[in-house]
Formats: structure tokens, sequence, C-alpha cells
């Protein structure tokens, strides 16, 4: 539709209302009757934040890190967290909590954590989560590691897994009249 007044000679006005609605076709602005079309909302797909962390950190093992603490503070002439600090550059509040983990957390735990190779269950436990159960008297900490281990599984949305299974058959007294066999089989599934 042609303009009638001065200010808009030789252009086209733009007609929109509910008998026409704006089509682009090939970059070219098309009016069709008719009301627009309702937009289509594209789904979000969301990665997990494990998953993220999983993909773009170096993920290292909280335990391996304890055990080389563990090694070299057994080397004669060092006596102090504070030389093993010096020497691996980071602070003597980190090499002690490092040192927490091996002493305070369950043996099989500490076992289990230690043979995973998995990058999910390796980043999800950090020291981050497994210090607050350092701090829990002797028979809360089982059930928070049960807890987090159930955390785990959510986080990991369904991915198969070698050694959750084993994980939590270690960790839940329930699942102990349950043979291992049958317990990989249900969690893979």
């Amino acid at each position: 539709m042609q303009g009638t007044s001065g200010s808009f000679r030789g252009k086209v006005l733009r007609l929109e209302n509910r008998y026409y609605h704006t089509v682009y076709v090939d970059r070219v602005r098309m009016y069709v009757p008719g009301r627009s079309p309702e937009p289509e909302r594209k789904p979000r797909i969301r990665r997990s934040r494990l998953r993220i962390r999983a993909d773009y950190a170096p993920i290292r093992n909280v335990i391996a890190i304890a055990r080389q603490y563990e090694a070299y503070l057994k080397e004669p002439g060092i006596y102090t967290y504070r030389q093993a600090a010096e020497h691996f550059s980071t602070s003597k509040v980190t090499v002690g909590y490092h040192l927490a983990l091996l002493t305070r957390l369950p043996a099989d735990f500490v076992e289990w954590l230690e043979a995973c190779t998995e990058d999910l269950p390796m980043t999800f436990f950090s020291l981050r989560r497994l210090r607050p159960v350092t701090m829990m008297s002797e028979p809360e900490r089982k059930g928070a590691l049960l807890e987090l281990a159930r955390t785990l599984v959510r986080e990991m949305e369904g991915q198969p897994s070698e050694v959750v299974p084993e994980l939590l058959w270690m960790l839940d007294e329930e699942l102990h009249q349950m043979p291992r066999r049958l317990l990989r089989s249900i969690m893979l599934d």
C-alpha cells in the first residue's frame, strides 16, 4: 500500500493487525492475510553442572592427592604440613583437609574412591563435598555418604556406570541382602 502523506512517499507502509501478519521468505518481508501462528518454543536441553565440570576441568582424584601429601610427609626430614604445603604450592590447611579424608572417612569408601576411574563420580566426590562428612560423628558418616551417593545417581541422569552400584552396595545395609550381580543389572538398566 503506497503512502499518501509526504513523509511516506514511495515507501510501503507496514501492515500488522489481526487480519495480516509478517512472514519473511528469503529475507524479503511479505504480508500474509490471517492471524500470526503461535511461535514454537524450542525445548531447552540443559546439561547438568556435574557433566559440565567433568568436561572442562582436569579431573583429579582427591584421594590420590591426599596419598601424595601423605607420601611426602613420610619422607625423612619432612615434619610439618607447612613443608608439604610449600613443596606442593598449596596451603597447609589444604594439606590437612586432604589428610583428614584418609583418616576420618570409612576405609572401604577411601579404597573405592581411590580405585575409581570414571569421570563423573571423581568429579562429584570433591574435597568440598567430602569435607563436611569428615566433621560428622562416626555413626553419621556412612549415612551422609549414602545420601551423597544417591545424589550422584540422580545427577548422573541414568548414565550407565560400573562403579556406582558397587558404592551403593557397600554403603547401604539393605542392599547387602541383595546379590551384587542383581544390583548391578538393576542399576545399568
